[in-house]
């Protein structure tokens, strides 16, 4: 924003009057646009080589714009209009309003105000915020021409911010892979051990702030207590999950013969007292394709048992007893492959 502030009225009598100019010189107005008019071009030509980014520095401003200004008598004073100073974790944060006035040597003057904004650990937030608030008041004012194709979108080539070791852990830790993973979790803080960050302040997701290695552990601890719950309500509805599968199993009917004559006598497997969650599921399906002979369905049943590791897993049928899954699926194929066996031997007589 700039703003014209004509010239104060002189202290001697001989001077210029009040609200004009010396007329011996030109306007601030007609230097600056001399000023405008020998500027050279500033592109980013500085990298960052710890975050990989280029940016414009002030340098380059103050460089293209330092000679145009002594050539036409032009100068510039500072004057800070607004400061506040904040704390981001352990970065200090200062926000600035700067008025930047350009002077001719005719008494008047062009006032640019703008905006400045910086963090550091240290104590370099102001000069820093200074710096910026100086940057965009020279190229704003005088309309610096950069190179093309980089001219600053909300600094598109700078990062959002810098962070720390510390906040790279929480990047990590906030994906659902490591969030609800207590093997992960328990790596993860092993390693932030290693690199001693366990006491560095962080950010939980409820945003309070405590130590990385106490977030880590509070969410192990969490995620225990929530399997410790989820088993202990599974134990509690097992005997009903236990029931139902009885009652499913006792509801199947003899295995049909592909000739279409009766049926083996045997009975369909019964549910196991408090079965594991898996091996009642595996139950169910053995149950619903009882009358099937399709050997290939009661194959995948035999092989989502193992790779469970509930194919041997005894239960107690309901006529008391012991057998495993893997028992009953053999009984079956054997029945299922009998049956097909004596229906050729019939095609053959």
């Amino acid at each position: 924003m700039a703003q014209a502030v004509e010239a104060p009225a002189s202290t001697t009598a001989e001077g210029p009057t009040s609200h004009t100019q010396n007329q011996a010189h030109p306007s601030i107005y007609e230097l600056m646009a001399r000023v405008m008019n020998d500027v050279r071009d500033v592109g980013k030509n500085g990298f960052n080589e710890h975050q990989k980014y280029k940016f414009r520095g002030v340098d380059g401003f103050i460089g293209a714009l330092a000679q145009p200004l002594r050539d036409h008598g032009v100068f510039m004073l500072t004057e800070i209009l607004d400061f506040q100073v904040s704390v981001r974790g352990k970065m200090n944060a200062v926000h600035m309003r700067v008025a930047f006035h350009f002077c001719g040597p005719a008494g008047d003057k062009v006032t640019a105000t703008t905006l400045g904004e910086a963090s550091d650990t240290a104590d370099k937030a102001s000069n820093k915020a200074m710096s910026a608030a100086l940057k965009y008041a020279l190229m704003q004012t005088f309309m610096i021409p950069v190179d093309a194709g980089s001219l600053d979108d909300g600094d598109r080539d700078h990062p959002v911010g810098q962070s720390s070791l510390a906040d790279g852990y929480m990047q990590r830790m906030r994906k659902p892979a490591v969030w609800n993973n207590p093997a992960a979790l328990l790596a993860m803080h092993s390693e932030a051990k290693a690199d001693g960050l366990l006491q560095e302040t962080v950010y939980a997701p409820g945003g309070e702030e405590m130590p990385l290695g106490d977030l880590i552990v509070a969410r192990g601890r969490t995620l225990k207590a929530e399997a410790a719950e989820r088993e202990q309500r599974q134990a509690a509805e097992a005997p009903a999950v236990a029931a139902q599968v009885a009652a499913e199993t006792g509801a199947g009917g003899p295995a049909v013969q592909p000739s279409g004559q009766a049926a083996a006598d045997a009975d369909p497997p019964s549910a196991p007292a408090a079965p594991s969650e898996h091996l009642a599921k595996l139950l169910r399906q053995v149950t619903d394709c009882w009358n099937s002979n399709n050997l290939l369905i009661f194959n995948q049943i035999g092989e989502d048992g193992a790779r469970h590791g509930v194919l041997d897993e005894e239960f107690t049928d309901r006529k008391g007893a012991v057998t495993t899954l893997r028992k009953v699926l053999d009984g079956r194929i054997a029945e299922i492959q009998a049956g097909q066996g004596g229906a050729e031997e019939g095609k053959a007589a």
